[in-house]
């Protein structure tokens, strides 16, 4: 999982609440919680390219750094996942 690799070691550590856990290396995925510790959303990683996971960690409203090590503005600093909106 050449991507999965690549985005580990040159993006994770720009997002803001993110955590990598190895326990499943076989079946790779992001696992969403709400600010209660609830899983809300999972989402297998196996075959996504590391640009697809910055996509849809960027269009849930993950605060990215521009650079390692850089502060998180206050406004970023919870839970980054967006409400889901009700559908009309």
């Amino acid at each position: 999982m050449p991507e999965l690799y690549k985005f580990l070691m040159e993006r994770s550590a720009l997002y803001h609440n993110l955590e990598y856990d190895s326990s499943e290396k076989k079946k790779p995925r992001l696992i969403f919680y709400n600010d209660k510790d609830e899983e809300v959303m999972v989402v297998p990683v196996k075959k996504m390219k590391a640009d697809e996971i910055s996509s849809l960690l960027d269009s849930l409203g993950f605060y990215k750094r521009s650079q390692k090590g850089e502060e998180v503005p206050e406004e970023f600093k919870h839970f980054p996942l967006k409400a889901p909106r009700d559908e009309l």
